[in-house]
Parts: structure tokens; C-alpha cells; sequence
């Protein structure tokens, strides 16, 4: 274990935390949208 590096990726986990809480929440939308296009993306079925 690397307590170092551990510490610090813990610290680059809280900063992007306090980044995203404060970036606000998304606007509410009536149906689902996908984060993710489908193009480019595998098809199992």
C-alpha cells in the first residue's frame, strides 16, 4: 500500500465532490434521456 498516493487520490475524490455539488443540480425533464449516445456503443442481443 502507498498511504502517500492514497491520500492524495482521496483528496482529488473530495475536490471533485465540492466541483460537482457545486456545479448545481440538472434540470428536471418529463421523460428519460440517455447520457450516452447509442452510436458507436456494442449491441448484446
Amino acid at each position: 500500500a502507498y498511504p502517500v498516493g492514497m491520500a492524495r487520490a482521496f483528496g482529488k475524490a473530495v475536490d471533485a465532490g465540492r466541483e460537482a455539488f457545486s456545479s448545481g443540480m440538472l434540470e428536471p425533464r418529463d421523460v428519460a434521456v440517455p447520457s450516452t449516445p447509442m452510436v458507436g456503443r456494442a449491441v448484446f442481443s
